[in-house]
């Protein structure tokens, strides 16, 4: 059985006409429908259209998730958890509406999952709304189609070496504590003490010294020098696998401390 992914933008008649083409090709169990949650013109449209192609869908009884498109660890969390949920099947992603930066984070996460693929729909006519270069009309759309001012340069966070799947409790441990502490350790002996472990241990020091470097080179970590000290912070990716597995129930972040008693008054009110 095999279950469906689409990401509902400006084209959900190409959404449909491609899942039409995968339905003729495999027994669909489950269909997902991802949507832009923005409350800005882009977020309108995604929802507008998520609703007609939640009627064409209806015998499917499409899923339906919301989604920062323009956030890495919204968009990698929300695949991941989909795809960990899944993970017994063979799941197409269609990123025929996505974003670029939407569809590199989610082809990186993609990569963790041997059941994943990911799949677009070409239409048939291109630039059919662009005029007759031939026209002064042509000029005029170039000027207004290129009149956009930069607002943010993003970047996708690919890791050093091969992604895998992150199974290690002691790993998923470390993100989800990381995670609940605002996303960083000021040192690697503060995020040994959150753990619940002694850092003056030079044993317990060491393994986890080997532990974040290799999370590092997964792409879920990185240090920063700052003073004396290498600050552990999470990358958007291990931010996104931490929210992920907290959101799916697999991981729960640790009980608060307990809150210091009040001394005691001597006082009489």
């Amino acid at each position: 059985m095999v279950v469906t992914v689409h990401y509902v933008g400006f084209h959900p008649n190409l959404v449909f006409q491609g899942f039409e083409q995968i339905r003729l090709r495999y027994p669909i169990e489950k269909v997902y429908l991802v949507y832009d949650a923005k409350p800005d013109r882009y977020g309108a449209v995604s929802r507008y259209n998520l609703k007609r192609l939640q009627e064409a869908l209806s015998f499917f009884k499409p899923v339906t998730v919301k989604v920062n498109p323009l956030s890495y660890s919204s968009v990698a969390s929300v695949f991941y958890a989909i795809l960990s949920v899944e993970k017994g099947k063979q799941v197409l992603i269609d990123i025929t509406d996505m974003p670029p930066y939407m569809a590199s984070a989610v082809t990186v996460v993609a990569m963790m999952f041997g059941n994943a693929r990911v799949y677009a729909v070409q239409p048939q006519q291109h630039g059919e709304f662009i005029p007759d270069p031939d026209t002064p009309e042509f000029a005029d759309f170039i000027a207004r189609k290129d009149n956009l001012q930069l607002g943010a340069l993003f970047e996708v966070e690919v890791p050093s070496r091969p992604l895998e799947l992150i199974e290690d409790e002691r790993e998923v441990d470390i993100l989800v504590t990381l995670y609940t502490k605002n996303g960083s350790a000021g040192s690697i002996a503060q995020l040994i003490e959150w753990m619940g472990e002694d850092p003056r241990n030079p044993v317990v020091k060491a393994t986890y010294s080997r532990i974040v470097a290799s999370m590092e080179e997964k792409g879920l970590l990185k240090r920063i020098r700052e003073g004396r000290n290498r600050t552990v912070k999470l990358t958007e990716l291990g931010t996104a696998i931490a929210e992920a597995r907290v959101r799916l129930g697999v991981a729960k972040p640790p009980p608060a401390p307990p809150l210091p008693e009040k001394p005691l008054s001597l006082h009489t009110p």
